[in-house]
């Protein structure tokens, strides 16, 4: 009888450890929070462009956009919107203001169904316009002797202020061309920044040709443009250097 209690005390035994060993297999450990896969939840920084305005009455008014998102500062206010559908210019709106952004302008007002908002502030021009200005003039240029210039040869037109008698001419623009296998009269076409353009002051346009660095024809006299009631056209006729090449 002591011998069969043995026997199932050991059977008790065993199956007990048995049972714990299963238990321990299946128990899942839980993850420890230095085990846990490190996730980067820091957002990125917004990169804001930003764009100054002077609109009426010399008030100020600034825009900063970064992809579809507006920021509009204006006073003490500040508004968040967002790109909406526009046939026209860039329009951002949160339902109760729109800024509208046209070219270098805009205004901002109060946003309704339709359109006619009471307007906050108007007649917005951008400080640093996106698309500068640009003035042009144009002419051509030649010579009266009967030879041909090699392709090399480069065409240097300038527009300069020479309104100082006694002092060097100040550039404004100048432009150079290649002459490849034209022949005079070449057309020119010379941009400026009107800008630097002085209504009280006296502009003219030269020009000279250079074949590999050597002077070969220039102009002798002025050609003046712009003010003064001068025209933005001239023909300039250039003149043989002193030393031109054969």
């Amino acid at each position: 009888m002591a011998k069969t209690k043995r026997y199932a005390v050991a059977a008790l035994t065993w199956s007990t450890l048995l049972a714990a060993a299963i238990a321990a297999q299946e128990t899942v450990p839980a993850t420890s929070p230095q085990t846990s896969p490190a996730h980067n939840n820091v957002r990125k920084l917004v990169q804001w462009k930003r764009f100054d305005y002077t609109c009426d009455e010399g008030k100020k008014l600034t825009v900063y956009l970064a992809g579809a998102s507006a920021k509009v500062s204006f006073g003490a206010q500040t508004y968040f919107l967002k790109q909406t559908m526009s046939a026209d210019g860039n329009r951002y709106s949160d339902g109760k203001i729109v800024w509208w952004g046209k070219g270098n302008g805009g205004f901002l007002q109060e946003d309704n169904p339709d359109g006619n908002g009471k307007m906050i502030v108007k007649d917005c021009k951008l400080d640093e316009p996106l698309n500068p200005q640009t003035g042009t003039v144009t002419g051509s240029v030649t010579y009266l002797q009967r030879m041909a210039l090699p392709p090399t040869a480069v065409i240097e037109v300038k527009l300069q202020d020479v309104s100082l008698a006694d002092a060097p001419a100040k550039a404004i623009a100048e432009q150079t061309y290649n002459l490849g296998e034209r022949q005079v009269p070449v057309p020119f076409s010379l941009n400026f920044d009107p800008a630097k353009i002085d209504p009280k002051h006296t502009y003219s346009l030269s020009a000279r040709i250079t074949v590999d660095g050597k002077l070969v024809f220039i102009s002798d006299k002025a050609y003046p443009v712009l003010t003064r009631g001068n025209s933005t056209q001239a023909d300039i006729v250039l003149k043989p250097a002193t030393a031109s090449p054969k």
